[in-house]
């Protein structure tokens, strides 16, 4: 039997979130469900109140994200969770140790080579001490652009403790780490699965009205709110990698990372063929027109593949499925 946790309340998509997103970014236990359900594999759908009486069922699946609410709750149950279902459980033990915390993946992608340079603060004096003009600060914790400012004005630098306290977590926003801007039109994003590679490249905003405002303009509008297929000054801002803009010594590194957390998906943040981040959760991509270049993990090399929507939402949960040896690659949702 499958345990199928329940996603907080608090990844609830906004009435405003355009339907191809909502679709895309629907809730984790959702789609277990509907997988789960069409396969008739028995399940059952948890939540925390539920851990702290004797556990039961073969397998773990869930949603352990970076919310603050969700946060302070799963970090509580993982361990119990962990020593009970071990590595038949999503997530493990070695991709949750990593994820949510930028300082420890910088160790391990540094062990790979393929880091963006940085410098680790503990505190607010140490990071006076190393932010310059042309930096970006990130805290080690948080998702996308929560809890990192942009500094490329003389001025900014008078202002770095207001520009921490209008972050998700400023109470506790170090360590940080500070890194040189890296000035590139696109950002990549590549993803791992448990049989294949996959990426976009994302066109960058440029122009900010603030040091918050970086790298997405976004206002008070939410990520996943805006939509990223249609045209912007005849530009599309996301664009399917071709096999000639993933770099070999990339591609080897993220397998040999995704082999050493033994997690079925990962997806990374790359600007100039360095990594900034990489995570286990994540939004799926969205790939223009659904059409999309395909590295293939066994045969060790690339091919054009067309799939539908509906196949493309479920990609991320169907893996974890796939890897736990709960689903095979015949079963479908």
């Amino acid at each position: 039997m499958v345990i199928v946790h329940e996603d907080n309340g608090c990844y609830g998509l906004s009435e405003n979130t355009p339907t191809i997103n909502k679709k895309l970014l629907d809730f984790y236990h959702l789609k277990f469900k509907k997988t789960l359900k069409s396969n008739n594999i028995p399940y059952v759908v948890m939540d925390y109140e539920d851990y702290d009486e004797d556990l039961v069922g073969d397998y773990f699946v869930g949603r352990f994200a970076h919310a603050l609410i969700d946060k302070e709750l799963h970090s509580k149950c993982f361990d119990k969770l962990y020593d009970y279902y071990g590595e038949k459980m999503w997530p493990n033990k070695k991709a949750y140790y990593y994820y949510d915390d930028k300082v420890r993946q910088y160790e391990l992608l540094e062990k790979y080579g393929i880091q963006v340079p940085s410098v680790t603060c503990n505190d607010l004096d140490e990071l006076l001490k190393n932010v310059t003009i042309g930096t970006v600060i990130k805290s080690t914790y948080g998702a996308g652009s929560d809890s990192t400012f942009y500094v490329w004005k003389k001025e900014h630098l008078d202002n770095v403790e207001e520009y921490i306290s209008h972050c998700y977590n400023s109470g506790n926003f170090f360590p940080c780490q500070v890194q040189e801007y890296i000035s590139t039109e696109y950002e990549k994003k590549i993803v791992i699965t448990n049989d294949e590679i996959y990426g976009i490249k994302q066109k960058l905003d440029i122009g900010w009205d603030n040091p918050n405002d970086f790298p997405f303009n976004l206002g008070d509008e939410h990520w996943a709110e805006r939509v990223v297929q249609e045209n912007t000054g005849n530009q599309i801002l996301n664009l399917s990698l071709i096999p000639d803009e993933f770099d070999s010594k990339v591609l080897e590194s993220i397998m040999g990372i995704k082999r050493e957390l033994n997690t079925p998906n990962l997806k990374f943040d790359i600007l100039d063929n360095k990594v900034l981040e990489f995570t286990y959760i994540y939004g799926e991509l969205q790939i223009t027109d659904w059409k999309y270049y395909s590295f293939d993990l066994e045969s060790k090399s690339f091919d054009k593949k067309v799939v539908s929507f509906n196949d493309f939402a479920y990609k991320q949960s169907n893996s974890v499925l796939k890897h736990l040896g709960i689903i095979d690659g015949d079963e479908q949702r």
